[in-house]
């Protein structure tokens, strides 16, 4: 086999691999090499196809073109989703049943697809810790941005619209500020070549308005007197049309072979990375008040909750799964009542939430429908808003069904936006938002200055967030 920059013997490499299913096609062109060791992070949003080539890589399905090639020592294992109930499950226990497998296996390349779903802190540093002293090779498809950051080297992407594979070298934090800098460059390069044609473009016009006026004066001109027309001006008119003719003519052509020249100007499919900016008014001091309140779940009870929100703070709420952190943001929404205690919503907070299972129970109506329904604007308003969001005039009229997921992304943030919210609520919002959605809602959060009040895994959204106040719910303590 070859070998690569860092000089580390080349393992396996895949070229230019396709795969479609019936008439759907799903891979068109995607090749990357790894190397001896190297652990690389696989990246694409949902339905991009990633799994697809993990099987493909594994033995598991047929690509339909390509070259797939490695060394003799190369022995690989794929390792699917874990998909046992959590619940049943200690972080200890899921984290074993991830390395258990690589650790008893002789193989040198080992394929997983989302090891770190359903691990708390502890799990996850345990996996990472093993990965990274670990000498084989990896290529790990992740949602957790932390575990990227800590363990790969290079990111491969898949574009979901050109189902074709990009390369980063460095972690994930390198991948995202290397593909915003190539996205920024992208639009440059057509905004630079679509300007220049359009002032090529003008300057033919203009010369061909001058040939005309030329014209029209010398017809003007074949009126006079005979013995005027051969004056110096009949003449000076005459080889002035000759000199604009051919100066228009010289320019059409150079405008042609500029235009044949210069590769086919297509506009980037990639949309110039969204501004996510909330603007609300601010409401009073008192956000929420809870004072012994408790909550029956099945069997058990959660509570008794005292907690003491005020505008501007930053609360993770953080919990054992099964602890009750969606019951406890339900009831700051109102939608459960406490079987005890008090809770109080300070005067005028307006809410804007996003909720875990917003992906899976998306509303039965058009877009503009759920849109309007969802933030009371006026049509021409949501409208214009939507489309800043890069939901089209014909996506607004599709039913919510037909959105992909980036598209639903970008309408939950959407909506968001437009309810001026003064206090944003999040329940995992890792789980339902694509990589450029969730990339920029940290970015209008960042910048938030009402109430953040979030349950959330990532640790990487986490981090971003400059969180104030950490409640517990497994202990109901505060820390600040």
């Amino acid at each position: 086999m070859h070998t690569q920059k860092n000089n580390q013997a080349v393992i396996f490499s895949c070229s230019h691999i396709a795969k479609k299913f019936e008439l759907i096609e799903v891979l068109k062109d995607v090749s990357f090499t790894i190397a001896k060791n190297e652990r690389i992070g696989l990246v694409g949003p949902n339905g991009s196809g990633k799994t697809t080539l993990l099987k493909i890589i594994a033995g598991q399905i047929e690509k339909d073109s390509g070259v797939i090639s490695h060394s003799r020592e190369t022995k690989i294992e794929y390792l699917p989703q874990i998909h046992d109930d959590p619940e049943n499950l200690s972080g200890g226990e899921m984290a074993k049943k991830i390395l258990l497998p690589i650790m008893s296996s002789d193989a040198n390349l080992f394929i997983l697809d989302e090891p770190t779903n359903n691990l708390d802190i502890d799990s996850l540093k345990m996996v990472e810790n093993f990965v990274l002293k670990s000498n084989k090779a990896f290529l790990i498809v992740s949602h957790d941005r932390t575990f990227l950051d800590n363990i790969v080297s290079k990111i491969v992407e898949i574009d979901s619209k050109t189902k074709s594979s990009a390369v980063y070298e460095g972690n994930y934090s390198d991948y995202i500020g290397e593909r915003r800098a190539k996205i920024e460059r992208q639009w440059k390069e057509y905004s630079d070549k679509t300007e220049k044609i359009e002032k090529m473009d003008s300057s033919v016009e203009q010369r061909l308005s001058w040939v005309k006026e030329i014209e029209i004066k010398r017809f003007n001109n074949k009126n006079l007197p005979i013995h005027e027309k051969e004056k110096p001006p009949a003449a000076i008119l005459r080889d002035k049309e000759g000199r604009a003719g051919r100066r228009a003519k010289v320019m059409k052509n150079r405008l042609e072979k500029y235009k044949e020249s210069s590769e086919e100007i297509v506009k980037p499919h990639q949309g110039l990375p969204l501004k996510v900016v909330f603007e609300h008014e601010r409401g009073g001091t008192k956000v929420f008040n809870l004072e012994g309140v408790v909550k029956e779940i099945g069997s058990r009870n959660i509570g008794p909750i005292d907690l003491h929100i005020r505008y501007g703070e930053r609360w993770h709420i953080i919990g054992r799964n099964g602890s009750g952190k969606t019951t406890l943001l339900r009831m700051l929404l109102g939608e459960l009542k406490p079987d005890s205690g008090i809770l109080e919503k300070g005067e005028n907070v307006r809410i804007g939430y996003l909720s875990q299972e917003r992906w899976l129970n998306r509303p039965d109506s058009l877009v503009i429908e759920e849109f309007l329904e969802a933030t009371k604007i006026e049509e021409t308003t949501a409208r214009e808003l939507l489309n800043r969001f890069r939901l089209t005039t014909e996506d607004v009229k599709k039913h919510i069904s037909l959105l992909s997921p980036g598209e639903y992304s970008r309408l939950m943030v959407a909506e968001l936006v437009a309810l001026r919210p003064d206090c944003i609520i999040l329940d995992e919002p890792s789980n339902h938002l694509d990589l450029e959605a969730m990339e920029e809602l940290e970015s209008g959060l960042k910048d938030f200055k009402g109430t953040l009040i979030m349950v959330s895994h990532d640790r990487y959204f986490i981090n971003k967030l400059e969180l104030t106040h950490v409640f517990d719910l497994d202990n109901h303590s505060v820390k600040i």
